[in-house]
């Protein structure tokens, strides 16, 4: 099963890694030439499956509607500040939340 920062699909660009649990892993990006905007994907399946989504046994991520965007990214900086930073994974998430909840108010 791969990681989530191991899942760069061609449509993506200038993504940034938010959350990766192992199960669940969320990130920043631009889709397809786009605005940036949230991907998320579930890394978990059977042994050789590539998690959901995935066309073609090729793992993909699931671009969140952007009405549910900032009520996911607040649940993970939530998670992560739980979680505290005592490991470099999760200070560098918290970064990269902030930054992504940043761009999604700009107008």
């Amino acid at each position: 099963m791969p990681a989530g920062r191991d899942v760069r699909p061609g449509k993506w660009s200038e993504v940034i890694d938010l959350f990766d649990n192992g199960y669940y892993s969320a990130i920043w990006g631009s889709y397809d030439e786009g605005d940036h905007c949230l991907g998320v994907r579930w890394n978990k399946g059977g042994e050789g499956e590539q998690g959901y989504p995935n066309q073609g046994g090729n793992p993909l991520w699931y671009v969140e509607p952007s009405f549910l965007a900032e009520p996911i990214l607040q649940v993970l900086l939530t998670i992560v500040q739980e979680e505290g930073q005592q490991n470099v994974r999760n200070r560098e998430y918290l970064k990269n939340i902030k930054t992504a909840l940043k761009e999604l108010r700009e107008p």
